[in-house]
């Protein structure tokens, strides 16, 4: 990890817009309020820089989602059509199983995003997941995963990783710390 940030919601916000291409981030945060501002917010300036922007949720429904996408503005039906807004809930399909199978998908989305014009993806995805489905209950798991990815990516990507804050300190110091190289910043949300 190079970059440490921490912040309120509002803060944070903020400090998103000098999220680069390539950057690998991990974002823990304290509660699903906190997570929704910044979620939101982050896919409206995303959206409006035309990027495609993939929301891989885990605690939130699909529909959840879009109700808090359009409280502050964003036309989900029209993104979603235009297929520059993806929203998907079971995220362990979208795994693959492996960090190859990630990349490879996202060197075919970045090829995508070329063609169709887009200035870059930015994915999303809240790592819940890994925490509470049954086949994937293994910390060790997710480092793996993490670690196997790189902290920087050679595509126009940029890849956030969320760890609910209780998820996240479920892991020893050891552990976190091994989570934490796997990426190039690292972003902690305080309560308000």
């Amino acid at each position: 990890m190079d970059i440490e940030v921490t912040g309120t919601p509002s803060e944070i916000v903020e400090q998103l817009a000098t999220i680069t291409y390539g950057d690998h981030i991990v974002l823990i945060y304290p509660n699903q309020y906190s997570y929704r501002e910044i979620y939101s917010s982050y896919c409206k300036t995303a959206l409006e820089n035309n990027e495609i922007v993939l929301l891989l949720t885990y605690y939130e429904t699909i529909d959840g989602v879009r109700q808090t996408l359009k409280e502050i503005g964003i036309d989900t039906e029209k993104y979603e059509k235009e297929r520059s807004l993806m929203i998907v809930q079971d995220i362990t399909k979208t795994y693959f199983g492996s960090a190859n199978d990630f990349l490879f998908f996202i060197k075919i989305f970045d090829k995508h995003q070329e063609k169709r014009g887009k200035n870059g993806i930015s994915v999303f995805a809240d790592m819940g997941v890994f925490f509470h489905h049954p086949q994937n209950n293994k910390k060790n798991l997710v480092i793996e995963f993490e670690r196997s990815l790189g902290s920087k990516f050679d595509t126009k990507l940029k890849r956030f990783c969320n760890y609910h804050k209780k998820d996240f300190d479920r892991f020893e110091e050891h552990e976190k710390g091994n989570l934490l190289k796997a990426h190039h910043i690292k972003i902690t949300v305080l309560s308000q």
